[in-house]
């Protein structure tokens, strides 16, 4: 029998629920841009032609007072190496009008349009350097065999040696070593072409991206860059094209790293050695370089005057490069790749 002294044992109480966690701050809100990007980009390329002009008066005028060793038929104002020097000077300028463009009507900061490393950092884009090298020569190796390949009623090849032009020490305006010409020539082609990068898959291929899926923003951003080179000496139908194939090909590499670093490589290394090592024409102009290389035949196939570009060859190799870059990203459309050391992409999270 239970003692009724004893106390009876209170159930416990029902645990009071656990505090849910307070969700976390909601961050700031990305503005958006002003403007279709159709109109920004028209806006930017317009400031970017007037930049040229602005520039490449500056440095006539400059040439020219500088007297008659540079005004002569082999001074530096009549020679194609200033087109590069030209281009270089452009850099700063340009950088500050991206700036402004970027921060204050698309509302992003300059990683956004790729000016960071590539994913995976400073070891992946010193692994670029090495890969874009040997992809760059393995490329043009395969079309100087290929041209050298087919019968000689349709295309020869010929290798001279070493150019008469080097062995005479470089062009009279140039009063040092030719080695040191072609360095200074490497690095122009690089700024230049990482210009050309910063414009085109930079600045026009992410803004189109705002409303486009990549494939077609690359597609779009490639015609423009084609049609840039559509006053070019010597262009052809099949040289629009490759150039169409060509911008895939560097926006599929934009597109793969989240960088520029890449295509910025491809680009430069291609126009100095196809221009400087293998002295072919690049888009249609020469330039000062160390071997003597020539092809001839039908220009549907070697390019004619203005270079590998033009050659029906360098299309099908183009097409081939582009479907291998681009069919492997078909279904990746919400993959976003930030380098490690990049900020936010948005200018409301960086500083300015």
């Amino acid at each position: 029998m239970e003692n009724p002294l004893t106390p009876v044992p209170t159930p416990p109480e029902p645990a009071e629920p656990a505090e849910s966690a307070a969700p976390p701050a909601p961050g700031p809100v990305p503005a958006r841009p002003l403007g279709h990007p159709l109109l920004r980009s028209a806006l930017y390329l317009a400031v970017f032609f007037v930049i040229q002009v602005a520039i490449g008066q500056a440095l006539g005028a400059l040439a020219f007072a500088l007297g008659d060793r540079f005004l002569r038929e082999q001074g530096l104002l009549r020679s194609p190496e200033l087109l590069l020097m030209t281009v270089v000077c452009h850099a700063p300028v340009l950088w500050g009008v991206t700036w402004l463009f970027v921060r204050f009507l698309d509302r992003r900061t300059l990683a956004s349009l790729g000016a960071r490393w590539p994913a995976g950092g400073r070891r992946a884009a010193l692994r670029q350097v090495l890969t874009m090298s040997l992809g760059v020569l393995a490329l043009i190796g395969s079309w100087l065999l290929l041209i050298a390949a087919l019968p000689p009623a349709l295309a020869a090849l010929r290798f001279g040696g070493v150019s008469a032009e080097y062995s005479a020490g470089g062009p009279s305006w140039w009063p040092l070593p030719p080695l040191l010409l072609l360095g200074v020539l490497l690095a122009l082609f690089l700024i230049q072409g990482g210009l050309e990068e910063w414009v085109v898959r930079g600045y026009i291929y992410h803004a189109l991206k705002e409303r486009w899926r990549p494939w077609w923003a690359a597609l779009a951003s490639s015609v423009l860059f084609s049609l840039l080179h559509a006053l070019n000496p010597n262009v052809s139908a099949f040289a629009l094209l490759n150039i169409i194939l060509a911008g895939l090909i560097l926006a599929a590499l934009v597109e793969r790293s989240g960088s520029l670093w890449g295509a910025t490589l491809a680009h430069g290394l291609w126009n100095f050695a196809i221009a400087c090592l293998v002295s072919l024409p690049v888009s249609g102009i020469p330039l000062f370089h160390l071997l003597d290389v020539s092809v001839s035949g039908d220009e549907r196939l070697t390019g004619g005057s203005f270079g590998p570009e033009g050659s029906a060859l360098l299309t099908l190799m183009g097409v081939a490069l582009t479907v291998r870059l681009w069919w492997p990203l078909r279904e990746d459309r919400t993959r976003k790749i930030i380098a490690p050391s990049a900020p936010e992409d948005v200018a409301g999270n960086a500083p300015l």
